[in-house]
């Protein structure tokens, strides 16, 4: 049986599930029929077109054009069929935009003419072109946003395992849209993020946090496509870094052209249909000779082939050459697959590479130590196209868009020597988790990131390596009294900042202690009338999680145990003291909520908040 049979059962089927639900108890039971949907309220037939055919005309026409609809839901076809395909999609006469791959936009757009101002729509959608580096791709999603405005887009990209029922993984990740659908400022995009828990794993149900719900301007994703990925895998100190590199620092592609290179894809061989036989006695380098900053000289091969699809100019392989890995192993850190090598060196489009023959060997090292620094890997995150939604890997796009200082003028500074030594050092000795930090300190410093920011983009490294089954496992684990030590002194680092205009009072931040299997987590923030550093206490109250919960209701006069449901995040405040209390997991007490909190604190206290 062909697909479009399939499919047509397939839909069929699921409306028959509908109307049974409608009934689902029909007497006597053999009362239940289904009469013949097909050519009905199942119409069969090209989208496009569809209202011209036979058994459409009926239904999808009026006299006064095609028929209104006041809901309209589907899960549209996501599938690349080709470069014909999409040439006649172009041809089609359509004035909207179109996907350059895949058509779920262009079903979208088709809809839209059977709407009418008031259709609510809600439907399951490619997230790609929404994340990715594609122009016509983001003008595409920028058309749908601006027409179904006001809009609710949910990732769903981290449970594509369990969402998606197919041998293996599913082929694209997912966003739901929601449009039309509730009250809500038309030039803003409210973004939820759909995180992936063991249980909603294991039951098929999703789990949506406070946290995991964002809205960003619509202007905002325009002028910049990274942040509505960011808005959704970041918090609000992630995209406030973001603006602040943005707005300090050129992308890395500009200062490579400053010294007359630019990252290029590697040969590829494909169907060898051209000489590639000038390069021919080269030493050849894959991936997977690829080690932290250095090469593994006993498994390179020598270049013996003769023709290849795609073998690049000459120059491509000259040497000092910046080596990247397209694909991110199993470590979060692009740092551990990138490399400079100081002789000529072919290498395949698994790689990218940077030729600095008319530049010097520190930009090549100074560039090869920012790539492998936490900060990359952190932005990586929070705009790559594909790290972080469904592959672990890099686009030559994301790579270039990294903002970088001056490579000409940071060679030549204390911090960037400093990159330079430690890249170069690592070159003949794999580096320890302490170099990495060393590494890291140096990078940060090069970028004059303060205390804030260092928490920023080193617990942006550990959510990077929420990519890979041990990441996700660690980020559920229930917190630890040192992750609740950690998160009390970010939130310090900006209420210290806060009150130091009278010096005459700091903070003293109550940690309880309590069971590992508790399914919350209490910190006690008291504001006390003494100057000094804020201190972290631990407290063990002796007493189960609902006496602690019912304590913290008497002298606050709230009901905290009624407006803690699910996997709500609640900030008590009393005279002189908020308690923060949220679900166990180490994802809610990263030291970047901690900031977060704090600011929700400040601003609480600015409008009197009780309980939120």
């Amino acid at each position: 049986m062909d697909d479009s049979k399939v499919a047509v059962r397939i839909a069929a089927f699921s409306l028959y599930l509908a109307a049974l639900e409608l009934d689902p108890h029909p007497h006597p039971p053999e009362a239940l029929r289904f009469e013949p949907l097909e050519g009905r309220t199942l119409l069969v037939g090209d989208a496009r077109t569809i209202e011209n055919t036979d058994a459409a005309r009926g239904v999808l026409s009026r006299e006064e054009g095609l028929r209104r609809f006041d809901v309209i839901v589907g899960n549209p076809p996501w599938t690349y069929t080709g470069k014909a395909d999409t040439a006649a999609r172009r041809a089609s006469g359509t004035g909207a935009p179109l996907q350059p791959r895949g058509q779920s936009l262009d079903f979208v757009a088709r809809a839209m003419d059977f709407a009418h101002d008031q259709t609510r729509f809600g439907l399951i959608l490619s997230a790609t072109p929404f994340f990715g580096r594609s122009e016509t791709a983001l003008t595409a999603a920028h058309d749908v946003i601006d027409a179904l405005a006001p809009v609710t887009l949910i990732n769903l990209a981290e449970l594509s395992r369990w969402l998606f029922r197919k041998p293996g993984k599913a082929g694209m990740p997912a966003l739901a849209l929601l449009a039309r659908h509730r009250t809500q400022h038309a030039d803003r995009l409210t973004l939820v993020q759909a995180r992936w828990t063991p249980a909603g794993e294991q039951s098929h149900t999703i789990e949506i946090a406070p946290s995991d719900v964002a809205t960003l301007p619509i202007a905002s994703w325009k002028r910049h496509a990274g942040l509505c990925k960011a808005a959704l895998v970041g918090r609000r100190p992630d995209l406030l870094l973001l603006d602040e590199l943005w707005e300090k620092h050129e992308p890395l592609e500009a200062r490579l052209a400053e010294l007359s290179t630019r990252l290029r894809l590697g040969l590829k061989f494909g169907d060898r249909s051209r000489d590639a036989s000038f390069l021919q006695g080269l030493p050849f380098v894959d991936q997977g000779v690829i080690r932290p900053f250095s090469l593994v000289d006993n498994d390179l091969l020598t270049f013996d082939h003769e023709r290849a699809q795609r073998p690049r100019e000459r120059e491509t392989y000259r040497a000092p050459l910046l080596l990247v890995t397209r694909f991110m192993g199993g470590k979060p850190r692009a740092g551990t697959h990138v490399a400079v090598s100081e002789r000529d060196m072919v290498f395949t489009n698994a790689c990218y590479g940077a030729s600095f023959f008319n530049g010097t060997s520190d930009a090549a090292h100074l560039v090869a130590g920012i790539v492998g620094s936490a900060v990359a890997s952190w932005y990586f995150l929070m705009t790559g196209s594909s790290f972080g939604l469904w592959m672990r890997l890099l686009e030559r796009k994301d790579i270039t868009g990294l903002p970088a200082p001056s490579l000409k003028e940071s060679v030549k500074s204390d911090c960037g020597r400093r990159v330079v030594e430690l890249a170069r050092r690592f070159r003949q000795q794999s580096p320890t988790d302490d170099d990495w930090e060393s590494l890291d300190d140096a990078v940060f410093d090069l970028y004059e990131l303060d205390h804030a920011d260092r928490i920023v983009v080193r617990d942006g490294l550990f959510r990077a390596g929420w990519q890979w089954k041990a990441g996700r496992e660690r980020a559920v684990a229930p917190a630890a009294v040192d992750d609740l030590r950690s998160y009390a002194q970010a939130f310090f680092s900006t209420m210290d900042a806060w009150l130091s205009a009278s010096n005459r009072r700091c903070m003293r931040a109550e940690i309880y202690d309590l069971p590992p299997d508790a399914p919350h987590r209490v910190v006690r923030f008291v504001l006390e009338e003494r100057p000094g550093p804020s201190v972290v206490t631990v407290v063990k109250p002796g007493a189960p999680l609902s006496a602690v919960l019912a304590r913290i209701g008497e002298r606050t006069e709230v009901r905290v145990t009624e407006a803690l449901v699910g996997l709500r995040e609640l900030r008590v405040h009393a005279r002189d003291e908020v308690s923060i209390i949220k679900p166990a997991a180490r994802r809610y007490w990263l030291g970047v909520c901690g900031l977060e909190d704090a600011d929700a604190v400040v601003r609480d206290s600015a409008y009197g908040g009780r309980a939120t």
